[in-house]
C-alpha cells in the first residue's frame, strides 16, 4: 500500500515538475522578449497566479470538469485523477520556473544576438536560450518537485491516494504517529536533498533592458513569438482568468455572499487574527535570527508537508500541561510560525544584506545602541522588504489547511478550513462566496498600506492590525449552563483511538434502552450504557474511501449506519452484527449520491439526506427496497436545498430538514408538502451558522445543532427560540463545530463535540 501510494506521489511530482518546467521556460522566453509593458504586466500576472490560493483553482475546475461539470466531456481525462493533480499543480507552480528563467535571461548578453542575427526562432531557443536557462531551470525544477510531492490539499480535494494526504487519513483513523512518521520518510528526505543540492549563484531578477528585449524580440521572430504568444496567454487565462471569471461571473457566487458573510463573520474576524499574530511574531523572530546562517535549516518544516508538522503537535501537545496550550488559539499561532518563519528570515537577511555597510558604520561611530542602529538607520531602509515579509507569511497563514486540521482548537476554524470542508465533498455555491472574502481579507493590507501612504498615517495599518490582534486574544467569559430545561452537564470520552476514546466523532444515536452509539474518525461505532459506561465496539470493514456519517435506529431496533462514500445504508444488531445492507450509487430515484443522514418515522420508513450532485430527501421503505418519497432539489426556494445535512420527524412524522448552506429549518408534511422554515444567515437567537443536525421531542421543542456557531439552539412547536445552549469553547457546556445530536427517552440531549473530540450529556431537569 505504501508503495502504490509512493509511486503515485512521485508520478504527481515528475509530472508536474517536467510540465510546470516546460510551461515556465516557454512563458518566460515570450515575457523576456516583450515590450516593457507586457513583460511587468506578466511578471504581476505570474505573481498573482502563484499567491493564489490551491482551493480557488480545485473549486474552479471542479465546477467546469467535475462529476456534475458542464465541460466534463471535453476534458480527455477524469478530472479526479493523477493527471487532474498534475494538471491544477502545474497552474499553481509554472510562476517558479517562470522567475528563473526570467532571472537567467536577464543575464543574456545583447552582444551573442548581435554576433549571430542569422540565430533565429526556434533554433536560437535550442542553441542560445536554452542552454542559458538550463541550469536555473534545473535548480528551479527541484523546488517544484518538492513542492508537488508534498502538497496536500489538491490531492485531498480531488480524493487522488498519494502520501501527504493518506498520511493524514491514517492518522485521522488510527492516531498512531509512529506509523506516520514511517510512511512520511520520503516526503521528508526529499526537502533534506533540496537544501542539500541547493547550489548559490547570482541571478538578477531586475527588468531587462530594452536593447535586450528588442533584439531577442526580433531574432525569435514572429512565427515562435506567435506560438510562445498562444501557449503563454492559455496558461495564463487557465492559472487566473479561468478561476476569477468562475468566481465573480456566477450569479449564485452574489446570491449567497451576503448569506455567507453573515454566517461566517466570526470565522473571518478569527482568520485575520491568527494570521496577523503569525506573521507579526514570525517578523520580530527573524529580525533576532536573521546573523545565524544555520537558520537556513528551517526551510525543512516550510517544504515538509504540513500534516507531519500537526502530526508532532499532537504527539508533544495532547497532553498534561500542555493541554492547555493544546485547547487554545496559541498552537494554530506556533504551528504558523514553526512553518513559516523560514520566509520571514530569508527576506529579512537579504534585507540587512542590501544596508549600505557605510550608514551603519556611522551610527557605530556615533556609539548609537543596536536598537538605535534599528530605529534610525536600518529599520527606515528595511522597511518595505520587511513589510514585504510579514506579508508573505500572512498571505501563507491565510490559505493554510494541512498544518492546522490536525490541531484546530475550539473557535480556531479559520476561512481556509471551512471552505476545505465545503469543498471536499464537492462544489458548493458556498465555497465561491467564501474564497471571495478569503481574497478580500488578503487584499484589506494592501488596501490599508495605501490609505496610510494617501493620508501620511504611517500607523494606520499597524494600529488596525494590533487591535484585531489584542481584541483577538480577550478571554471568553467562563462558561455556565444557564438552562430552562438542562440542569447539569456530563462529559463523555477524549481524544484517543482506545475504548471509550473519541477521534472527531461525528454521529451518534440513542436505542430502546438509552444505549448510545457513537461512530468517528476510526471507522468505529462504539456502545456505551446510559451512564456512559463503555460497552463494546465494532469495526466498520472499509474504510478506505471514507468513514460513516449519519446514524439511526429502525423500527426493530437495529442500529442504522449509513456511509456516504459507500452510498449504502447498514442495518446492525445492537451486539455489532451486520443485519441487511442497501443503497447503489446513481443519481435517479431509488439511487444514493452521498447520503448523509437518516431518520425513521412511526412506520419504520426511512428518509435520507443526499448532497453535491443532488440536494435532496428521499423516502424508502422499511427494507429500503422501494423508494416511495422524492423532495427537493438545489436551490434556496422552498422546497430547496443547498447542502441538506441532518433530518428528524416528529411524533406526527413530519420531516425536518437542517438545510445546512441556506442557514435554515425545513418543514414538510409526511407526504413531502412543504409547510414552513425558519431560519436565516447570523448568530442571533433565531439565526443560524451551518445547521448540521436537529431533534424534535415529544412536546414538539426542536434542537437544532449549528456547526458554524458552535450551539445548540432550542425552538418551540412555533419555531420561536427557547434557549441557546454552549458556544465555541473546550468547557463543559461548550463546543468545537458539533455535527449531530440525540435524545434518549427522559429526554436528556446528547452532543457530538466533534472537534473537542467528546460527546457531552446534558441532563433534563
Amino acid at each position: 500500500m505504501t508503495f502504490q501510494l509512493l509511486k503515485n506521489s512521485l508520478l504527481v511530482a515528475f509530472g508536474t515538475t517536467a510540465a510546470a518546467s516546460l510551461l515556465g521556460f516557454v512563458i518566460g522566453v515570450w515575457t523576456s522578449s516583450a515590450s516593457a509593458r507586457v513583460r511587468n504586466a506578466v511578471i504581476g500576472l505570474a505573481i498573482a497566479s502563484f499567491a493564489l490560493p490551491a482551493f480557488v483553482q480545485v473549486n474552479c475546475w471542479i465546477e467546469l470538469f467535475g462529476v456534475a461539470g458542464a465541460y466534463r466531456s471535453f476534458l480527455p481525462f477524469n478530472l479526479y485523477s493523477i493527471p487532474g493533480a498534475i494538471s491544477i499543480l502545474t497552474l499553481l507552480l509554472w510562476p517558479i520556473a517562470f522567475a528563473f528563467v526570467v532571472g537567467a535571461l536577464n543575464g543574456l548578453d545583447p552582444r551573442y544576438l548581435e554576433m549571430e542575427p542569422s540565430l533565429r526562432g526556434l533554433t536560437l531557443v535550442r542553441l542560445l536560450l536554452w542552454p542559458i536557462a538550463r541550469g536555473w531551470l534545473s535548480r528551479s525544477a527541484l523546488f517544484i518537485f518538492v513542492m508537488a510531492l508534498n502538497n496536500f490539499t489538491v490531492p485531498a480535494l480531488l480524493q487522488v491516494r498519494v502520501l501527504p494526504a493518506q498520511v493524514w487519513v491514517q492518522f485521522e483513523t488510527n492516531l498512531q504517529a509512529g506509523s506516520a512518521f514511517l510512511k512520511s520518510i520520503p516526503l521528508v528526505v526529499a526537502p533534506i536533498l533540496l537544501l542539500i543540492l541547493w547550489k548559490r549563484g547570482k541571478i538578477s531578477w531586475a527588468v531587462t533592458t530594452q536593447k535586450r528585449g528588442d533584439l531577442l524580440r526580433a531574432q525569435l521572430g514572429s512565427s515562435a513569438r506567435t506560438l510562445f504568444g498562444v501557449i503563454s496567454s492559455l496558461l495564463i487565462a487557465a492559472s487566473l482568468a479561468g478561476p476569477f471569471w468562475q468566481l465573480c461571473a456566477s450569479p449564485k457566487t452574489w446570491e449567497q455572499f451576503a448569506a455567507t458573510w453573515s454566517a461566517g463573520w466570526p470565522v473571518v474576524w478569527n482568520t485575520v487574527v491568527l494570521a496577523t499574530a503569525a506573521s507579526g511574531i514570525c517578523l520580530l523572530l527573524s529580525l533576532i535570527v536573521w546573523r545565524f546562517r544555520s537558520a537556513a535549516l528551517l526551510w525543512l518544516f516550510f517544504f515538509a508537508p504540513g500534516v507531519l508538522l500537526g502530526i508532532v503537535m499532537v504527539t508533544i501537545f495532547n497532553r498534561g500541561l500542555f493541554d492547555v496550550v493544546y485547547r487554545s488559539l496559541g498552537i494554530i499561532v506556533i504551528a504558523w510560525v514553526i512553518r513559516y518563519l523560514a520566509i520571514s528570515w530569508q527576506v529579512t537577511r537579504s534585507a540587512f544584506a542590501r544596508i549600505d555597510f557605510d550608514l551603519t558604520a556611522s551610527a557605530l561611530l556615533a556609539r548609537a545602541s543596536r536598537w538605535q542602529q534599528f530605529r534610525f538607520v536600518q529599520g527606515p531602509l528595511m522597511t518595505f522588504r520587511l513589510g514585504i515579509a510579514w506579508y508573505l507569511v500572512f498571505l501563507l497563514c491565510l490559505w493554510d489547511v494541512e498544518t492546522i486540521l490536525l490541531i484546530l482548537p475550539p473557535g480556531g476554524e479559520t476561512l481556509s478550513v471551512r471552505i476545505f470542508g465545503l469543498l471536499h465533498y464537492g462544489h458548493n455555491s458556498q465555497v465561491n462566496a467564501l474564497c471571495l472574502i478569503l481574497l478580500l481579507v488578503a487584499l484589506a493590507p494592501l488596501g490599508l498600506f495605501l490609505l496610510s501612504r494617501a493620508f501620511r498615517v504611517r500607523s494606520v495599518a499597524l494600529a488596525l492590525f494590533v487591535a484585531a490582534f489584542v481584541a483577538g486574544c480577550q478571554q471568553q467569559p467562563a462558561a455556565s449552563l444557564n438552562s430552562r430545561l438542562f440542569t447539569s452537564v456530563e462529559v463523555i470520552g477524549h481524544r484517543g483511538a482506545g475504548a471509550g476514546e473519541f477521534n472527531k466523532p461525528r454521529s451518534i444515536a440513542v436505542d430502546r434502552n438509552d444505549n448510545l452509539y457513537v461512530v468517528d474518525m476510526t471507522g468505529r461505532i462504539q456502545k456505551f450504557s446510559p451512564d456512559g459506561k463503555f460497552l463494546l465496539s465494532w469495526q466498520m470493514p472499509q474504510t478506505d474511501l471514507g468513514k460513516p456519517k449519519g446514524m439511526g435506529i429502525d423500527r426493530q431496533g437495529n442500529i442504522v449506519v449509513v456511509e456516504p462514500h459507500y452510498q449504502r445504508v447498514n442495518h446492525f444488531s445492537p451486539e455489532g452484527k451486520l443485519v441487511s445492507q442497501w443503497g447503489k450509487s446513481g443519481t435517479n430515484r431509488g439511487e444514493l449520491t452521498l447520503p448523509r443522514s437518516i431518520a425513521i418515522n412511526s412506520r419504520g420508513q426511512l428518509f435520507v439526506t443526499e448532497y453535491t450532485r443532488v440536494d435532496r430527501v428521499q423516502g424508502f421503505s422499511e427494507n429500503g427496497a422501494e423508494a416511495f418519497l422524492l423532495i427537493g432539489q438545489p436551490g434556496s426556494g422552498p422546497g430547496e436545498f443547498n447542502r441538506a445535512e441532518g433530518v428528524a420527524v416528529d411524533s406526527q412524522d413530519r420531516i425536518y430538514i437542517a438545510d445546512s448552506c441556506n442557514h435554515r429549518v425545513q418543514v414538510f408534511s409526511q407526504s413531502g408538502k412543504w409547510l414552513r422554515s425558519y431560519g436565516r444567515p447570523g448568530k442571533n437567537p433565531g439565526e443560524m451558522s451551518y445547521p448540521y443536525d436537529l431533534r424534535v421531542d415529544s412536546a414538539g421543542r426542536q434542537f437544532v445543532c449549528e456547526f458554524g456557531n458552535s450551539r445548540i439552539q432550542i425552538f418551540d412547536s412555533n419555531d420561536q427560540t427557547i434557549e441557546i445552549l454552549g458556544g465555541p469553547g473546550g468547557r463543559p457546556g461548550e463546543f468545537s463545530n458539533p455535527w449531530t445530536i440525540a435524545l434518549n427517552s427522559r429526554g436528556d440531549l446528547y452532543v457530538c463535540d466533534t472537534g473537542n473530540h467528546r460527546i457531552q450529556k446534558f441532563m433534563r431537569r
